[in-house]
């Protein structure tokens, strides 16, 4: 894959590499070392637009970016075009440039309440959602999947209308909502709405390796991707992408993220929180189900590193 450049509104980003959004995964403290390897941009986890313009603690942890401004976009949930522009002109993203509307997310909780992906259902309201979220004067981004079921394209369609409404980049997730995070990418909905704009789009969905990485630009067409899953199974993926030298070793970077939640997080939740990690960082290695089950019976961090340590 041929990294580059990218502009986004009036935003020049280093590469075309992106972190995805994920819920319960790209908080701040991975966010944080994973932006190292190289990314050109990292997306907070979802954050509801109702949650934003109410506060509260848990809204400003999910949003905390410390000195990774810069290179971080927030993404938010909802569906009241009027909820979505005041969050958007929150205080608690002031000092963001880019905010990435949420139309994929496939979680029942969030679709029930007409949310994420339910926006796939009624283009009318998404496009309101996006003209308004845009009179904010932020850079508005959005993402998308290319239906809710088996044979669904809908793409072309919200690509197009995300353009219209003042969107500077759509995402466009690979699959349906009812295939989640399975199945092989629809790269032909994804080319056909890429030829379709003239903004940037970002294709994602199934990206684990430098050659799922190819296959994605080149069947596709797409002015970039977006890490996910395969972002944290194997943290030096982008920079084998961008040709970024590897900041560290796999254990100096595990390591530094279990020093990055200890800091951020309350002990009990700090080892909660990391053990989600565990699979997706030691997977193919010998010893590593033994090494799980010691991680996972641990509640104190210096013998967590201590068996990483012996692993590693």
């Amino acid at each position: 894959m041929i990294t580059k450049p990218l502009q986004v509104g009036n935003v020049q980003l280093n590469n075309n590499v992106f972190l995805a959004p994920m819920a319960g995964y790209t908080d701040y403290p991975f966010r944080h070392v994973a932006l190292k390897c190289g990314y050109g941009l990292a997306f907070t986890e979802l954050v509801s637009a109702k949650g934003l313009i109410y506060g509260g603690r848990a809204n400003e942890e999910l949003v905390f970016c410390g000195h990774d401004i810069d290179k971080t976009a927030v993404q938010i949930f909802g569906s009241d075009p009027l909820s979505m522009r005041q969050a958007c002109e929150c205080e608690l993203l002031k000092d963001f440039k880019i905010v990435d509307i949420n139309m994929g997310c496939p979680v029942p909780k969030v679709f029930k309440n007409g949310d994420g992906s339910a926006l796939l259902t009624d283009i009318h309201k998404a496009e309101s959602v996006v003209k308004e979220c845009v009179k904010s004067g932020k850079i508005i981004t959005v993402k998308i999947r290319t239906g809710l079921k088996t044979g669904d394209d809908i793409a072309t369609e919200y690509s197009k209308m995300a353009e219209e409404g003042g969107a500077k980049l759509i995402t466009i997730h690979g699959r349906v909502r009812e295939s989640y995070y399975s199945g092989e990418p629809d790269y032909n909905a994804i080319y056909k709405a890429k030829k379709s704009v003239s903004i940037p789009v970002i294709a994602n969905g199934g990206i684990w390796t430098e050659q799922d990485a190819d296959n994605m630009i080149n069947n596709t067409g797409a002015d970039g991707i977006m890490l996910a899953r395969g972002g944290i199974a194997d943290p030096f993926l982008v920079s084998k992408l961008t040709n970024t030298p590897n900041p560290c070793s796999l254990k100096e970077f595990i390591i530094e993220h279990t020093k990055q939640i200890e800091q951020y997080y309350a002990p009990r939740r700090a080892v909660l929180e990391f053990r989600k990690f565990i699979s997706y960082y030691l997977k193919g290695l010998l010893g590593v189900k033994e090494a799980k089950l010691a991680i996972y019976s641990k509640e104190d961090f210096d013998r967590v590193r201590e068996i990483i340590n012996d692993i590693l």
